[in-house]
């Protein structure tokens, strides 16, 4: 496929632009990395962000609080070309490039470097991950694919989740949230910083009733799928432990744990009665991870990492169909990871990090129907997979630099795929850089979508995530080829950078779904621009605006004749969000967002479905509060949709109108 012609246009201009601009200028290697913020996610090496080989968004704690968003996967909201909805109140879905399906499947997301992207079906489970908002403590997101330094399943990108250190806290912080629609939370930390040992905990009780819900008329498929979907509550508790230990100069380990219980409100309701009926899903989630950094008398790092990540899930309903007949599902998924990471300093101008890791992943269901004729139907599946990876930086000169890398991997379904990316950053100036990059991801088939079954179709449905495995069972990684030029511009005099992305991602093989199971064929492309604009109106008052417009095109209708191209379909035209902050004096603070996302109809939905464009506007207001009576903290005031546009999304059912919750915070 040819680059379009407007990208090629864009790309003369940029060249233009860095002829014209400040040529004669001339800065020392130190002028050059002093003034964009310092990332870790997007080479694996700690580097400015102008200097990084992806387009990346950074999200910080102050952007955070301001946001008065109460779910982690709200945030990105604030990453251009980022989709968020719900498929219900307690199923959040993240995805980029608009909407396929409610899994998103090819996004990897991380949690201090530990995979949360979940077998049997790859997706990440948000409601029971065992981390608040408030633990968090910045988060990256590459813009892009990512697989040459995190491997399959980030063929468009990686949500890196980075928590506050385990010496961040001194003392003891608790908070409680409530408002309507049911929110109701309370967070417990408390932590300790000492001269070679930290810790923090949390613990924490997440509580709403989801969305209110639109009246509902059943269409059957393939016209739409617009079912009652008021059962979606959640009620999650949760803690989680951080705590590392200095031992000496050269050594320190970094231990982390935790665990969630929560209970989703899931089911349907249709005109014919419908064989998934209202009822609880109970989740019990865990994790631990241990890492060992240890600095080596050349000055090289190595870096050692163990997690154990755990999913388990039960259900119990009445089919009242099938001659009532009570079912009874137990599902869960494990991923055990080993990593090894060293970097060094080859010279003065050049950095290396490269490492190898495995992977073993384990997925369980187990179905027991009690009807007429009772039956048990149970699934066991079990996948190793390893890989080596590395990545070179280069300082051809202060103003030049290169990143070189690749990750090649056995996926342990047969797929052995090498992943490259190279990038070169050129700063026209110490505030002024253009970026060149190209990659390739592979995206390997979910453990359900390779070895599940139609003839199984209950096996692996969780809640109301339903996935009817492939019968062929000869699957093969997706591929993404993505090239982007990229401009990055510090304007001091105006206060102002901006970050403008133009990209072409180009991908085939793509996995579908079919009534029949999953197949691969699906081809097309993504053409479009993401940028953001942050002002500072003073050291009081500053603002952050994301646009992204993109278009889309595949092979859809010659795949399933009829159907149009789902995919253009499914990724909106425009997208756009502001977050505005506030300081005053005496402690007030006042901030608002505003969130568009364009028209669009999902991938695997009907018309019932169908996303008309919607504008939110959310405020927040706030009191910080000091040394009263030995007390510190803060008192804050949300409202989400303000002017209550009742708008739907990813199920048409799904009315989100306006949310108003009060949150106190106290510190001793």
């Amino acid at each position: 496929m040819s680059v379009p012609k407007y990208l090629r246009r864009v790309a003369a201009a940029v060249c233009l632009a860095v002829r014209s601009a400040y040529a004669d200028e001339v800065a020392s290697e130190q002028d050059y990395l002093q003034d964009f913020p310092v990332v870790l996610s997007a080479s694996r090496l700690s580097q400015p962000l102008s200097e990084a080989p992806n387009a990346m968004t950074v999200i910080d704690r102050k952007m955070i609080e301001a946001s008065g968003f109460r779910n982690i996967a709200d945030v990105f909201s604030l990453v251009p070309g980022m989709y968020v909805s719900y498929y219900k109140g307690s199923q959040p879905i993240v995805a980029y490039h608009g909407s396929t399906d409610q899994y998103a499947r090819s996004m990897q997301v991380m949690i201090d470097g530990r995979s949360v992207y979940m077998p049997p079906t790859s997706t990440v489970d948000w409601a029971s991950l065992p981390i608040t908002i408030d633990d968090i403590e910045r988060i990256e997101v590459i813009r892009g694919p990512a697989a040459a330094s995190y491997g399959a399943n980030s063929v468009q990108g990686v949500i890196s989740i980075i928590t506050k250190d385990a010496g961040a806290l001194n003392g003891t912080r608790v908070s409680w949230t409530n408002g309507n629609k049911g929110i109701n939370d309370v967070t417990g930390q408390f932590g300790r910083h000492g001269d070679n040992f930290d810790y923090r905990m949390t613990v924490a009780k997440v509580a709403d009733n989801g969305f209110d819900n639109r009246t509902a008329t059943y269409l059957p498929s393939p016209f739409g799928s617009n079912l009652n979907n008021s059962n979606d509550s959640n009620q999650a508790r949760l803690a989680n432990y951080r705590a590392t230990y200095y031992a000496n100069s050269r050594n320190n380990f970094d231990v982390q744990l935790g665990g969630t219980h929560d209970v989703q409100g899931v089911g349907f309701i249709d005109s014919h009665g419908g064989t998934n009926p209202f009822h609880d899903l109970i989740s019990n989630d865990s994790f631990q991870q241990l890492t060992w950094l240890h600095l080596l008398e050349d000055t090289s790092e190595l870096k050692v990492s163990f997690s154990h990540t755990r999913n388990a899930y039960q259900e119990n309903y009445v089919v009242p169909q099938f001659g009532n007949a009570i079912v009874n599902k137990s599902t869960s998924g494990e991923r055990t990871a080993f990593e090894v990471q060293h970097t060094v300093s080859l010279s003065d101008t050049n950095r290396l990090v490269y490492g190898a890791g495995i992977n073993d992943e384990q997925a369980a269901d187990n179905v027991y129907i009690s009807a007429l004729v009772p039956s048990t139907l149970n699934n066991q599946l079990n996948v190793q997979s390893v890989r080596v990876f590395a990545q070179d930086e280069w300082r051809f000169a202060p103003s030049l630099i290169g990143n070189l890398g690749a990750m090649f991997e056995n996926d342990g379904l047969g797929g052995k795929k090498l992943s490259p990316r190279a990038s070169l950053n050129y700063h026209v100036t110490p505030k002024q850089t253009f970026r060149i990059g190209g990659s390739v991801a592979y995206r390997t088939p979910s453990l359900v979508e390779d070895y599940g079954s139609a003839a199984n179709a209950i096996n692996f449905q969780v809640g109301d995530r339903f996935v009817v495995g492939n019968t062929s069972l000869n699957l093969t990684p997706e591929r993404m080829f993505s090239r982007e030029i990229g401009y990055l511009t510090e304007i001091d005099e105006w206060a102002t950078t901006v970050d403008v992305r133009v990209f072409n991602d180009q991908f085939d093989n793509t996995i579908y779904p079919t009534n029949v199971g999953f197949r691969n064929g699906l081809s097309g492309q993504y053409d479009g621009v993401e940028t953001t604009l942050k002002h500072s109106f003073s050291a009081a008052a500053q603002v952050t605006l994301n646009y992204a417009h993109e278009f889309a095109r595949s092979n859809a209708n010659a795949l399933m004749p009829g159907s149009g191209d789902l995919l253009a379909g499914g990724t909106p035209l425009n997208t756009i969000s502001m977050l505005y902050m506030q300081s005053f004096d005496d402690g007030y603070s006042f901030s608002t967002g505003y969130y568009q996302q364009g028209a669009l109809q999902s991938f695997d939905r009907g018309p019932a479905d169908y996303q008309s464009m919607y504008k939110r506007v959310d405020v927040r207001v706030a009191k910080a509060f000091r040394n009263f009576a030995g007390l510190s903290g803060d008192v804050a005031w949300v409202v989400q949709n303000l002017f209550n546009d009742n708008y739907s999304g990813y199920v048409g059912t799904n009315v989100f109108n306006q949310r108003t919750y009060v949150k106190l915070t106290l510190g001793w």
